[in-house]
C-alpha cells in the first residue's frame, strides 16, 4: 500500500526547487530595487548638502569682503553681476582690489574671486550658483547691499536653493580713488 501513496509524487522534489528558485529571484530583484533607490536618494541628499555648502562659504565670503570694504562698486557684464571691492582689511596700508564675478562655462558654471573659484565642482556635484548684488539705495553714500545668492545641483536642475542676506559695510566709504 505504500507504494501506491507516493506512486504520483515523482518530479516534485524537481517542481518545489523551480519554484523556491522563482521565489527566491523575485525576491532578490526586489531588495536589489530598493537597495538602489535608497542609494540613488543618498546620493541626490549627499549634493544637496554640498551645494548649501558652498553656498555658505560663498555668501560669508561675500558678506566678509563687503562687511570690511573701503569701497564697493557693482557692474553688470556679460548679464551678471560684478563686483568690485576696495579694502584695508589686510596687514598692508596699501588698497586692495577683491574682484568678485560669475563664469559662464558651459559645463561649470561658478563664482570666481579674482580670477580663482569659489564655487566649483568636485567629480560627483555638478553645481550652479549664481549671485546678485544691490545697493538697498542707489544714493552715493549706500552702506547696506542686497546679496541673494541662488543655487542648484544639475542632476536636479529644476529645483534651486536660495540665500539672501543684507550686508553693512563697518567703514564708511571713503571718497579717495
Amino acid at each position: 500500500m505504500n507504494k501506491n501513496i507516493f506512486k504520483n509524487q515523482s518530479g516534485s522534489l524537481l517542481l518545489e526547487t523551480l519554484l523556491s528558485l522563482n521565489m527566491l529571484v523575485i525576491l532578490l530583484i526586489s531588495f536589489s530595487i530598493i537597495f538602489l533607490s535608497m542609494l540613488h536618494n543618498y546620493l541626490l541628499n549627499l549634493y544637496q548638502i554640498e551645494l548649501r555648502s558652498q553656498m555658505r562659504f560663498a555668501m560669508e565670503c561675500l558678506s566678509q569682503d563687503i562687511k570690511y570694504a573701503d569701497n564697493v562698486q557693482i557692474f553688470h557684464e556679460n548679464g551678471h553681476d560684478v563686483i568690485y571691492i576696495t579694502t584695508r582689511a589686510t596687514a598692508e596700508q596699501e588698497k586692495t582690489i577683491i574682484k568678485y564675478y560669475q563664469d559662464d562655462l558651459a559645463y561649470y558654471p561658478r563664482i570666481l574671486k579674482n580670477a580663482q573659484p569659489l564655487t566649483g565642482d568636485n567629480i560627483d556635484c555638478h553645481t550652479s550658483i549664481r549671485f546678485t548684488c544691490q545697493p538697498l539705495n542707489p544714493s552715493a553714500g549706500n552702506r547696506v547691499f542686497l546679496l541673494e545668492l541662488k543655487g542648484s545641483q544639475q542632476a536636479a536642475s529644476s529645483k534651486y536653493f536660495y540665500l539672501q542676506t543684507a550686508v553693512i559695510m563697518l567703514q564708511k566709504p571713503s571718497n579717495e580713488d
